[in-house]
């Protein structure tokens, strides 16, 4: 899903396309040109960029230490 015009305006600050493309550049937010200059930024780079939804952790699996504990045979 994109966000509208008038949200990308809002988010930005600026209403020409080359102004919202250099400050959603220089935040880093990746976005596309559409055909008729405007700019499509999906939501789901905002949520990334934004503390709106938490980022997914990956957890660890924990190392298995069994075969350190077992006595050594000579």
């Amino acid at each position: 899903m994109f966000l509208s015009n008038e949200d990308v305006v809002a988010l930005t600050g600026r209403k020409r396309p080359s102004a919202q493309a250099r400050f959603l550049h220089s935040l880093g937010m990746k976005f596309m040109r559409r055909l008729d200059g405007s700019i499509a930024l999906r939501q789901e780079e905002l949520d990334r960029h934004t503390l709106t939804k938490p980022r997914e952790v990956k957890q660890r699996r924990s190392l298995d230490l069994s075969l350190l504990r077992r006595p050594v045979v000579a």
